[in-house]
């Protein structure tokens, strides 16, 4: 499995964080919880974010497109110069058809080609938090090793990449607060979270009641923990392939052993569906009764369980 166990030897940040004016740290917010759902991000011990940064079939895909398009052009080039030659040795003549351009548009085919393939499979990485021990796992990135750091000690801001007065892509980036010891920079893991400032929010404060053992996982995200009680397998996989290529880890025992029906998911009702069965209220790996209790009151309260 994951590593999310042992936290990794730590340095603090070589400078302080500064996002700039376009950014902004993303709050825990109780004010707007009525609603928000995710139906896919947790299996009842690990929360998963996509690390946009390690999709490297993006990359690939736009050398294919690259590549493409010079050969095009070089085509382009070589029907204008057939129609403006006076004769045919004057064509073949012309640098358009020497042997050596003709070779060099080949080779963007054969490098097409072979982006082609490899883009074929996407990949990616994800950013992986463990409500058993509390800790988020960041797979080795940007020239830094693995990073195992504890989850108070991760930020998360939102804002714009490759920004004009603040006009750029909209992003989301989880900043820890610490590096690995020997890691060379420090960088920011850009990841798909929310489509907006209030949805990072709301989606950051789902997920910071989710990493406290103590506290029941909250309502919008018991249908994520459902999906994958029916599937039978993790939000976590294997290596880095995604989509239907994934090697995804299985359950949880706690979660498997102890849990079958957290959320009722088949309202129309087009099949037996055991309503009395769904338990709404789970907290895998609690180890104090006494705050737990104190803490489903509170969810109730803060609209964070519904009855």
């Amino acid at each position: 499995m994951i590593n999310t166990e042992q936290v990794s030897a730590l340095r603090p940040p070589k400078k302080p964080t500064d996002m700039g004016k376009h950014y902004r740290k993303v709050e825990v917010d109780y004010d707007n919880l009525l609603g928000v759902n995710d139906i896919y991000s947790t299996d009842g011990r690990y929360y998963g974010v996509l690390l946009m940064g390690s999709m490297r079939d993006i990359f690939q895909t736009a050398t294919l497109a690259l590549m493409l398009t010079f050969f095009g052009i070089l085509t382009v080039m070589q029907v204008i110069g057939l129609f403006k030659a006076k004769s045919l040795q004057h064509l073949l003549d012309s640098l358009l058809f020497h042997p050596l351009f003709i070779l060099g548009q080949v080779l963007l085919l054969i490098i097409a080609f072979i982006y082609h393939r490899k883009a074929r499979i996407p990949r990616g990485k994800l950013v992986v938090f463990d409500r058993k021990t509390g800790n988020v796992n960041f797979p080795a990135f940007g020239g830094n090793p693995e990073l195992v750091i504890p989850f108070e000690e991760v930020e998360m801001y939102r804002g714009s990449l490759g920004f004009s007065l603040g006009r750029g892509m909209p992003v989301t980036s989880l900043i820890p607060k610490k590096y690995p010891k020997h890691g060379k920079r420090d960088c920011q893991y850009i990841v798909a979270f929310a489509d907006s400032y209030d949805g990072a929010c709301q989606s950051w404060t789902l997920l910071t009641e989710f990493m406290d053992k103590n506290k029941p996982i909250p309502f919008g995200l018991l249908q994520s923990v459902q999906h994958h009680l029916n599937k039978g397998n993790s939000v976590t996989w294997r290596g880095d392939k995604i989509g239907p290529y994934m090697d995804k880890y299985p359950l949880d025992p706690v979660i498997k052993n102890n849990y079958k029906y957290v959320y009722h998911e088949n309202r129309d009702a087009t099949e037996e569906y055991p309503r009395d069965e769904v338990n709404y209220v789970i907290a895998p790996f609690s180890d104090d009764p006494v705050l737990l209790e104190k803490n489903i009151k509170r969810a109730y309260e803060l609209n964070i369980l519904l009855l």
